[in-house]
């Protein structure tokens, strides 16, 4: 079952024609993709979990727990999360048959776009752990900043969290900020905690049919 599911979503990713405008038009067209494939009896979109459900969970700042799409087929349960960084970029566009063009934002933050991917990874794992599910779930990131895919400088503190291709991550790693340099301030220790990674990872990237934008799924 998870192995279809990654290859529909690839499928997905591979036929799509033009761009992304956001995170959320991910979220819904990939939805709206596999509720038409006819294979489950479910999709949800900002799937609500009751934190008390998760007591394990590591983010006390999280006033609730959504996750981007549930897939269900009877009683097994696949959850996805989804992230879209971008930087600028223009595409030309059409809105009411006028030619006009659409620019992607420059968010920049790449240490808390790193972070957000290992996030991700550790809440489908704590889904997983907490509610015994048949299947692991699957983290999306998609960018078309391709600083991503490289290794980090040697003195930055979200080295720890890199995401650069080919890198591996062992089961049992604790992921945090690297403070041997510089202290790790208070607040950003509080909103982005330091947490150990229950499985093995390997990050490979994939090219997409969208001009400089590559993905990871995993």
């Amino acid at each position: 079952m998870r192995e279809n599911l990654i290859n529909q979503i690839r499928t997905f990713l591979g036929n799509h024609v033009g761009f992304f405008h956001s995170e959320e038009e991910v979220q819904i067209l990939l939805a709206k993709y596999l509720l038409n494939t006819g294979q489950y009896d479910d999709i949800f979109v900002e799937y609500y979990v009751n934190r008390e459900l998760v007591p394990n969970y590591p983010w006390n700042n999280d006033k609730k727990i959504s996750v981007d799409i549930v897939i269900r087929v009877e009683n097994n349960y696949i959850p996805i999360e989804i992230k879209y960084k971008t930087k600028r970029q223009i595409f030309p566009h059409h809105v009411f048959g006028s030619q006009t063009y659409v620019e992607l934002a420059e968010q920049g933050a790449q240490n808390e776009g790193c972070y957000s991917f290992w996030k991700d990874i550790k809440r489908i794992e704590l889904f997983h752990e907490t509610f015994n599910l048949n299947y692991a779930g699957l983290v999306l990131f998609i960018t078309n900043d391709l600083s991503y895919l490289n290794p980090p400088r040697a003195d930055v503190q979200y080295g720890p969290f890199s995401i650069h291709n080919g890198r591996q991550v062992a089961q049992g790693t604790f992921l945090n900020w690297d403070g041997t340099r510089k202290a790790i301030k208070a607040d950003r220790a509080e909103k982005f905690p330091g947490f150990t990674i229950s499985r093995n990872y390997t990050i490979n990237w994939q090219n997409l049919n969208i001009l400089n934008h590559k993905y990871i799924l995993i």
